[in-house]
Formats: structure tokens, C-alpha cells, sequence
């Protein structure tokens, strides 16, 4: 029960963001076209009887509800066409943004790695429509069945056997069920197939690689796998269609036998008069349609709870129950990762086996190893998007899975490597990093990132950036790498800001400016105990570092600064004198 509550509640909320006008609009001219029949079967009998005794009053009276259910059949399709078009236009985008939150909208980023999850959010993105659509189930699910219910109470008058006309859902109702459990199955089952063929798709037609495709001659065999992989999904639910098809269409020859039994019964009655017969065959006709539409909403319903539950499970794995401890205004203590255990997947393999690492407030930390060893891990978990297996993540002594992520993450600031190249404008493409305002701090960040080139662009920070727009311009890997840096460097006042591999498409000598600029950076924000937090593979521009930790298969095994590290002659010092040979 608790969930068809809350999947009524569901199906409320999306009718009135849609919009209330057009909401309530849809539900009357919906409920408009059950009220006719009803309308017609009360008049015909005083209009029949009227017309065979020569009453005048029962003929109007007959005729005016005759009249205004006709009236009920002529004017509502044109109502519930309108705003069924309006209804569609709106509601796609409502369910698609009901989906983009649940994805795009959660704290962590864990369950983006599950095919459960997957498969479930390649599902609601092919079904959320028909949330949108069966917005007013949940009222004209209860008039259909008062209509029924009032029906079947004035057929009983006339012939008290009629009153088990209704039953004949029951069957069909439960062959119903079955079907939609099939085709509930066949959709998880072909949901992988179809986001494969969906990966090929984006693949083949997404500039970043459209030049390997093409000096590869990958487009057939490309076809080939997206051919393989919608017919094998074509296959599963083409199966599934018929299967529910042909045990629906056993419920459905059951409603003709039904009404047919009726009539006999009603004409085989000698003491019934001709407007009765009129009346008792209206209701009649008016009773099945009326079974005849609760078991269709009923084949809706199952179809929409299910729609529904996938939208709760996908809710419930992404949206957890926030914590509630405050994130501090300034460190004071540092950020500790204690007996920290993390691993990716099934395999056995920990990507963290038990890490122990301090970050001290108000210091630059850089982290370097060899690809693997576990950098990543680490700033997923110190951002919050990975909670440990086992151990904890303090802040200043406070457990961040206690804290609230959204607010811990206004602290926090990060440039990646693998960066978004947004395409917005500059000054947007720059601010989404954590600013809304003034646009003066979007110029300081720009400055901050050595990103000079804004200033000989068309419009300056007003430039629309990526081709795929008419006036949009088009960077340099370099170039799109130091707005990532700028965006890294906009939010004001972070406690945590974490530089992982943000040089990775720069050259040499823009790398060690960029560095000295971050340096800069990092030691105007040492008063707030702002925790700067370096990643590269290059050592020579981590050397300034207060605090330089060497990674190995998740395990810290060196600590120190770079002249404490050269000293020690381990690892570090011999990875240092390796890449200064390259580079001679």
C-alpha cells in the first residue's frame, strides 16, 4: 500500500510541475469523456418510457440528459486533444529532468559504476514518458471505478443477477498482472544491449573520437556491433510482446461474452418496460466499457508502479540519507584519511589496503606515484564521491561520511585531468566552478590560471566556446585545460582545493608557470588553513611542496620534503633523477 501511495504522490508531483492549469485542465477533459456514458444510460430510460406513453416531461427530462452526455462525447476529445499535445510537449521534459536529477543530482558517484544501476537508468530513460503521461491516474483511477460502482448499483435494480457483470475483470485482471511482469523482466533483460548500442551511438558521432574512428576505418565494424546489439534487444522484447499479447488477449474475449450474457438475460425479463430495456442496455454496455477501462488502467497502473519503482531504487541507491554535521568555516587540524580501505568491483584487489595519511591544515600536500597507485582513489575519497569500505575520512576530527556533502562540497575546489569542456561561455564555463557572483572573480581566476588568451578571444570572457554552436570558438587542449584551472580557482575561501594532474596538457615551461601561480595561490590561503593538495606525475613541479607523500599500490611509503626525500635516496629520489635525465 505504502507504495502505491507513493506512487500517486509521484505522479502529482510531475502533473503540477508540469503546470497546475494545464494539470487540472488534463484531469477534467479526462474525467469529462466517463461522464457521458453514464449521462445517456439515465436519460434513454425517461426518453424511451416518454416517447412509448406520450409523456412530454419524461422525454425533456430524458432528452436534456441525452443531450448533455452527447454534448460530453462531442466536446471533450477536443479538449483532451489540445491538452494532451500541450501535456506531451511539457511532460517530456519534466521526466527527462526528473531523471537528470537522479543522476546528475547525487553526492556520490559510486553507483555511475554498477550495471544494476545502468541498466535500471537505461529503463526509466525509455519509460519516464509514461510517468508524464498517467499524471491523473490517480483521480481518474477512483472516478472510473465509482462510475462502475454507480452502474452496476442501477443494473442490479432491474435485475439483481447483473450485479456480478463486474467480476469478469477479475480474470483478465490477473492475466493482466502476468503480462506486465513479462514485459517488466524482458526490459531489464534487454537493457544492457540497448545501452550498448547507446555507447556506440555517442561514440560514432562525438567529436572527441571522430579522428581515431575515421584513420582506423572503424565506422562498419562500429555498425556491425550496434547492429548485433539492437536486434539482440529487438529479440528479447519482440519475445516478451507476444508472451503478453497473447495472455492479454485471452482476458480481453472475455468482456464480449460477458455483455452478450447480459442481453439475454435482460430481454429473457417479460415484465420490464421498453425504456428499462433501454436503460438496462446502456448500463449494460456502459458496465463492461467501464470494466473494460479499469482493467486498461489497471495494465497502466502495473506499469507505472513498475516505471515508478525503478525511479525509487535509482532515488534510494543514489540519494542517500544526508549526514548532518556541519562542515567547518576554516581548518584548524588537518583532513586524516585513518586505516582507510577502498577497491573497485568484485575483484579482490584493493586500490587502498589500510591507507594512513595526514593532511596538514594550511600546507601544500602533494601526492605522486606511479600510474595505479592509488592517487585518484584518493581524491574521490577526499571529495566525498567514494565512502570507504572500511576506516574514515576526519575533517578536523568529524567523520565526512556524518557530514552534509553538499555543503562540505561548497569548501571544496578541483581541477582535473580529465576536465569538462563546457560549452558556455567563457565567464560561464569559468563560474560553474562555484561562483555566482561578482563577475570580477571570474577575471582574478582567469589571471590565476595564466589564462591570458581570453583577452584576444572575439568576445573576451563573453565568447561562446565549441563549434557544435554558429559563433562558438573552438580551444586548444592547453587552452580548455586552463579554464579547468580557472574553475578550480574561482570558488572563494575553500578549505580543500585539489590539483589533480592540471598540467597534463601543457608544456613544460606553461606547466612551471602555472605551478608557481598555484604555489602563489596556495600560500595566500594558508591563514584560512586552506589544504592544497597537488597530483602529478612530473616531479620537478611538486618540489615546492611543505609536504610531498609518495603512493605505492595505495600504500603511503615515503613522507617528507623534497630535500628530506633526496636525502633519503628511496623512491622518490630515484624517480626525481630519472625524469630530470629525460628531460636533459
Amino acid at each position: 500500500m505504502k507504495s502505491w501511495v507513493a506512487t500517486a504522490r509521484l505522479l502529482i508531483g510531475l502533473g503540477w510541475e508540469i503546470g497546475p492549469g494545464l494539470f487540472t485542465l488534463y484531469t477534467v477533459v479526462t474525467m469529462s469523456s466517463f461522464v457521458s456514458p453514464l449521462l445517456v444510460a439515465l436519460g434513454v430510460r425517461p426518453l424511451v418510457d416518454g416517447v412509448v406513453s406520450g409523456e412530454p416531461r419524461q422525454v425533456v427530462a430524458g432528452g436534456i440528459a441525452v443531450a448533455v452526455g452527447l454534448t460530453f462525447v462531442l466536446v471533450a476529445p477536443i479538449g483532451y486533444r489540445w491538452a494532451t499535445i500541450r501535456m506531451r510537449e511539457r511532460s517530456s521534459f519534466v521526466a527527462e529532468r526528473r531523471v537528470l536529477r537522479l543522476a546528475a543530482g547525487a553526492p556520490q558517484i559510486q553507483h555511475f559504476e554498477r550495471p544494476e544501476f545502468l541498466d535500471r537508468l537505461q529503463t526509466l530513460r525509455r519509460e519516464a514518458p509514461d510517468l508524464a503521461d498517467s499524471v491523473t491516474m490517480p483521480f481518474i483511477g477512483l472516478f472510473v471505478v465509482a462510475q462502475l460502482v454507480i452502474s452496476t448499483v442501477l443494473l442490479a435494480d432491474l435485475k439483481p443477477v447483473l450485479a456480478v457483470l463486474p467480476l469478469v475483470a477479475i480474470p483478465s485482471l490477473w492475466l493482466s498482472r502476468r503480462a506486465e511482469r513479462i514485459r517488466r523482466r524482458s526490459e531489464l533483460d534487454a537493457a544492457p544491449q540497448r545501452r550498448l548500442a547507446q555507447q556506440l551511438f555517442m561514440l560514432s558521432v562525438a567529436p572527441s573520437s571522430a579522428q581515431e574512428l575515421h584513420v582506423a576505418s572503424m565506422g562498419d565494424e562500429l555498425l556491425r556491433h550496434h547492429r548485433e546489439a539492437a536486434d539482440k534487444a529487438n529479440t528479447i522484447a519482440h519475445r516478451a510482446l507476444l508472451r503478453s499479447v497473447l495472455i492479454g488477449s485471452v482476458g480481453w474475449s472475455v468482456f464480449p461474452l460477458a455483455y452478450v450474457g447480459a442481453l439475454v438475460l435482460i430481454l429473457d425479463e417479460s415484465s420490464v418496460t421498453p425504456g428499462d430495456v433501454a436503460l438496462a442496455l446502456a448500463l449494460a454496455g456502459a458496465v463492461v466499457s467501464a470494466a473494460n477501462r479499469v482493467l486498461d488502467l489497471a495494465g497502466t497502473v502495473l506499469r507505472v508502479r513498475t516505471t515508478a519503482e525503478h525511479y525509487f531504487w535509482l532515488a534510494h541507491q543514489a540519494h542517500p540519507e544526508p549526514g548532518t554535521a556541519p562542515t567547518p568555516d576554516r581548518l584548524l587540524h588537518g583532513i586524516e584519511l585513518k586505516h582507510v580501505t577502498f577497491g573497485y568491483g568484485a575483484d579482490d584487489r584493493l586500490a587502498l589496503p589500510g591507507t594512513d595519511l595526514f593532511l596538514p591544515a594550511g600546507q601544500t600536500v602533494a601526492i605522486v606515484g606511479e600510474n595505479g597507485a592509488g592517487k585518484s582513489t584518493l581524491v574521490k575519497l577526499l571529495t566525498g564521491m567514494y565512502r570507504p569500505a572500511t576506516g574514515a575520512v576526519l575533517i578536523d576530527g568529524v567523520d565526512l561520511a556524518t557530514m552534509d556533502l553538499d555543503q562540505y562540497r561548497q569548501k571544496v575546489s578541483a581541477g582535473f585531468q580529465d576536465f569538462v569542456r563546457y560549452q558556455l561561455t567563457v565567464g560561464e564555463a569559468v563560474a560553474v566552478g562555484g561562483l555566482s557572483e561578482p563577475p570580477d572573480q571570474v577575471r582574478t581566476a582567469l589571471s590565476k590560471a595564466d589564462a591570458g588568451f581570453v583577452d584576444t578571444l572575439p568576445q573576451g570572457v563573453d565568447t561562446q566556446l565549441g563549434t557544435s554552436w554558429a559563433d562558438g570558438v573552438e580551444l586548444s587542449g592547453g587552452q580548455w585545460q586552463k579554464l579547468a584551472i580557472a574553475r578550480a580557482l574561482v570558488r572563494p575561501a575553500p578549505l580543500l582545493v585539489i590539483m589533480d594532474e592540471p598540467s597534463a596538457s601543457l608544456d613544460p615551461q606553461t606547466e612551471a608557470d602555472v605551478f608557481d601561480r598555484l604555489a602563489a595561490e596556495a600560500r595566500a590561503g594558508r591563514a584560512d588553513g586552506r589544504i592544497t593538495l597537488l597530483i602529478s606525475h612530473r616531479f620537478s613541479t611538486v618540489r615546492s611542496a611543505d609536504l610531498i607523500v609518495v603512493l605505492d599500490n595505495g600504500r603511503v611509503t615515503e613522507r617528507g620534503t623534497h630535500g628530506e626525500l633526496m636525502a633519503g635516496d628511496g623512491t622518490y629520489a630515484e624517480l626525481y633523477r630519472l625524469q630530470a635525465a629525460g628531460y636533459r
